[in-house]
Formats: structure tokens, sequence, C-alpha cells
């Protein structure tokens, strides 16, 4: 069910993330503002990409992307809203695979952000052991489009 993302399913993706963006949360986002919707392979090359399939259609994303040597960011972590919860466990399973590789890099530590109204979002993060730090607490070659975000920190080591 969780494969690595191909360059051929860039366009589904790209939809995929978008609806939740704006369908869901409502962020007024728009696909050529996200670089890594544009191409994929490309902006998470030193890291990893993986999505979450059922049958043909994608409920569920995941992206490392490598920051520095001692720091990745975990990025795009969608899951389709009917996939959710901890009966299936995709958010899970998608971050038990990022985490993994996040090790095999010998990355010290992960950095998120996540809109503040996504308070679901922040539950499974702090569950897995990340916890919030102040925007002046991140790299300068940190950046993200700060829709009133939080941003959370997971150590490694």
């Amino acid at each position: 069910m969780i494969q690595k993302f191909e360059p051929h399913q860039q366009e589904q993706l790209a939809n995929f993330v978008l609806g939740i963006q704006n369908g869901e949360f409502g962020l007024g986002f728009k696909r050529d503002e996200q670089k890594d919707l544009l191409n994929t392979s490309e902006f998470y090359k030193g890291g990893n990409f993986w999505i979450a399939k059922n049958e043909n259609d994608i409920i569920g994303c995941i992206g490392l992307q490598k920051l520095n040597s001692e720091v990745g960011v975990l990025r795009k972590m969608f899951v389709q809203k009917e996939f959710r919860g901890k009966e299936l466990n995709i958010a899970q399973q998608l971050f038990e695979k990022l985490k993994q590789e996040a090790i095999n890099l010998k990355f010290e530590k992960i950095l998120l952000d996540t809109p503040s109204i996504a308070k679901a979002s922040h539950r499974f993060y702090q569950r897995n052991g990340f916890i919030e730090i102040r925007k002046n607490e991140i790299p300068s070659a940190y950046s993200f489009p700060d829709r009133n975000s939080k941003i959370f920190e997971l150590k490694l080591k």
C-alpha cells in the first residue's frame, strides 16, 4: 500500500494535496507556489517521498526533504479523510517510513510546519515525540509558507 513516489504520479499527487489543502482546510494554496508539487522527485532528492494507495487512488503521502546533513524536514503529510484514524493506521505507517529513512540518512532531527487549525495533526505529531518550537529556533535555510503555522521538532539523537 505504501510505495515510493514515481514521476508519472505527479499530476495525481498535486491534485490530491491541493484537494486537502484547499478543499478541506481552505488554505488557498496554489500549485505554482509549492515547488515540491511541480517536481516532487527533484525537490526531495537527498530525502524521499512516499504515497499510500488504495487501488489506483492516492490516499496518503509524506515527504522527507534534506535541509542539511543534520536536519530533515517532514513535508506534505496528508491522508484522505475517509482513510484517517487508528483503525487503518495509514498516517502512522507513512510516518514510520519517513522516520526510518531519516535515521538511515543520519539526520539528528526532523522539523515540520503545520497550519494552526490542524489540531488532529498536532496531536499526532506530539504522540510521535515532536515538540512545538518557536519560529526563531528554526534554521535560516528552512522556508515555509506561513499560514499561521506551528513548528514542531523531533530529535532523533
